[in-house]
C-alpha cells in the first residue's frame, strides 16, 4: 500500500469481519482446549497416574474432542 492510501471500504469490511471471526473463535477455541486438558487428565488418573503418556492421552482427548467441535451443540462432558 502507498504511503497515505487508505483501504477501501470493502477491504476493511473484510478485516473487521476476519477478526470479528477470530474473537468470536478464541474462547470455543479455550474451551476446546480446556476441555482436552481434562479428559487427557482423567485417562492419565484411570490409568493409575502412570507417567510418560502425556502426549497418548491429550491426542485421544483431541480425537474424542473433534466429534463434538464439528457438531453444533454437541455436549462434550458426555461419556467422560
Amino acid at each position: 500500500m502507498k504511503p497515505g492510501h487508505q483501504p477501501s471500504s470493502r477491504v476493511k469490511r473484510e478485516r473487521e469481519a476476519a477478526d470479528s471471526a477470530a474473537l468470536a473463535e478464541a474462547p470455543a477455541s479455550a474451551e476446546r482446549e480446556d476441555l482436552i486438558r481434562r479428559i487427557a487428565y482423567d485417562y492419565y488418573q484411570k490409568r493409575g497416574r502412570a507417567h510418560g503418556h502425556e502426549l497418548d492421552d491429550w491426542l485421544r482427548a483431541e480425537t474424542v474432542t473433534e466429534p463434538m467441535n464439528a457438531a453444533p451443540g454437541g455436549d462434550a462432558s458426555q461419556g467422560h
